[in-house]
Formats: C-alpha cells, structure tokens, sequence
C-alpha cells in the first residue's frame, strides 16, 4: 500500500482523524491521472460528495487484496474503499455508501466466433452450460445477479487472478470461452492490449440490464454521524 496523492479538506474540527480512502488502479472507473490526481467514473461522484460534505480524507493507492486485509483487521482505521459491490459476506465486515456510480449494462466477453455463446439469451442458459470454460477473478463480485446465478446453477468456474489484459489474450487463444467485464473496463483492456476489438465478442444476456453499482465499502469505524452524512450527500448530488 502507498499513498499516492493526497487530499485533505479541513472542514470541521481540525483534530478529526481524517478518512483514508483507499482504491485500486482500475480506469476508467478509478485512477491516478498523469498529474498523480485520483479520477475516473467511480472516483469523481466520491470525492465530490466527500468533498461537499466537509469530510477530511487521505487517498491511498491500495490493492484490492489488501484492501481486503484492512477491512478484516481487528483494529480499523476510518476507512473507505472506492468502487466495491455490496454483497451479503461484505456488508458483515463493513457498510456500503449510497452508489456513486452504476456501470453500463454488463456482459461476457468471449472470442469472436465461438459457436458455443450466442447474444441475448437468458443468463441462466450460458451458466448452466457445463461444456463452457469460464473465469472467474479471485475476490471479486459480478453483481448479486450473476453471483447468485453461479451458485445457483453450479457453473463450473476457472479461479483466476490474471488481469483483464491477460483474459483477452486467453480469449484470443480460445483458452477459455468467456469471463464477465464491464464496458468501461473493457474499453480500457482493448486499447492496452493492441489487438483490434473484433477479435472479440460481447455476449448480453435478455435477463440482465441493470448494470453493477459501484459503493464505498467504509470501515465500522467510521462515525455513524460522518457515514450519515456522506449519504445525504451522494443522494443529494445525484439529483
């Protein structure tokens, strides 16, 4: 973990331990700039709303595996980690903030003409399919929909920590035949990769059109009244 860029806001008293805010490098959802500045489609609404709330804060590039860890810590700083999804095993560690953004619809990726993946059908056909190799990231949430799903139809899943880079390349081999992205990541993943986006194929499912909400996942240890606070602001921004 490192700090990165560093933002405090002095509103309130001057002693408040100020927030650590914690993210991982992912754009275009959150970054640092060439200026070493956080943004990014998630990053903007929170600092915005932290900001317009008067809640000093620090950021920090962190990790998710060790955002992980700090959340689980016995002892807790008042933190919040950027761009997380609320899931039912998370919400027993920490609280969710009001979303500061909701993706595009989401999707899987498979290579360009695989037979086996065909676009708008159910989700539950692609998961059930036991013949298709998915991947699935270490630690990470689709959504309740397709967690739930996973679960729900025993999908047989390939565990993996590879990057979006390096599944693309899985893809490009046929290796595998799907995983779950985003839009924003992807097109972020594409560019990096110097392959053309035609080698690849976006499979939506007729089911799902709600994309993934992107939360705060804060610490217990951040003040019910800070917390509170936060909230109202982030609905009050969205309006």
């Amino acid at each position: 973990m490192k700090v990165f860029a560093l933002s405090l806001l002095m509103a309130g008293a001057a002693s408040a331990q100020p927030l650590a805010l914690h993210y991982a490098q992912s754009p275009p959802l959150q970054y640092a700039d060439t200026r070493g500045v956080l943004t990014g489609h998630a990053a903007t609404p929170a600092i915005t709303a932290l900001t317009a709330a008067g809640i000093p804060f620090v950021v920090h590039q962190t990790p998710a595996k060790q955002q992980l860890v700090l959340m689980q810590a016995a002892e807790q700083e008042p933190a919040c980690m950027l761009g997380w999804l609320q899931t039912p095993e998370r919400e027993r560690i920490g609280k969710f903030s009001e979303v500061v953004y909701e993706d595009k619809r989401p999707f899987a990726l498979t290579w360009s003409g695989n037979p086996a993946m065909h676009n708008e059908e159910a989700l539950k056909d692609t998961l059930s399919d036991k013949q298709l190799r998915v991947v699935v990231k270490k630690g990470t949430s689709y959504g309740t929909t397709i967690d739930r799903g996973l679960l729900r139809y025993k999908t047989p899943t390939i565990p993996s920590s590879a990057d979006s880079q390096q599944l693309l390349d899985m893809l490009r081999r046929h290796s595998i035949d799907y995983f779950f992205i985003t839009e924003e990541e992807l097109e972020e993943a594409i560019k990096a990769s110097g392959y053309p986006a035609s080698h690849y194929k976006r499979i939506y499912f007729s089911d799902l059109y709600k994309g993934y909400e992107r939360r705060l996942w804060c610490s217990k240890s951040v003040p019910d009244e800070t917390f509170k606070r936060l909230n109202a602001t982030i609905v009050r921004l969205r309006k």
